[in-house]
């Protein structure tokens, strides 16, 4: 099990490069690692990340009230991804 988290220059932002990236890593991990579940969170104002995180498999599990995340307090989603979700949808082989 482990964590996963991205940050991208507000020049990228809407091109796709979140998504493209994402997707890329997490084939990357359940293909060439032993890892069997990731998890993610994002802050519920950011909506981009949100859909990002669904795009790309990750199921929303639940929101943390006025959490800390990096050095910020706020309400953010937590989401789990597991290799079967992905493989049973046919994102990797």
């Amino acid at each position: 099990m482990g964590n996963i988290g991205y940050r991208f220059n507000p020049k990228y932002w809407g091109k796709g490069f979140a998504t493209e990236s994402l997707l890329a890593v997490v084939e990357f991990i359940f293909t060439k690692t032993e890892m069997k579940r990731l998890n993610a969170n994002a802050d519920v104002r950011n909506t981009a990340s949100n859909r990002v995180l669904e795009k790309c498999g990750f199921i929303k599990e639940g929101t943390v009230r006025q959490g800390k995340m990096v050095s910020v307090y706020c309400d953010y989603n937590i989401y789990g991804l597991l290799y079967d979700d992905i493989l049973n949808k046919g994102m990797i082989k």
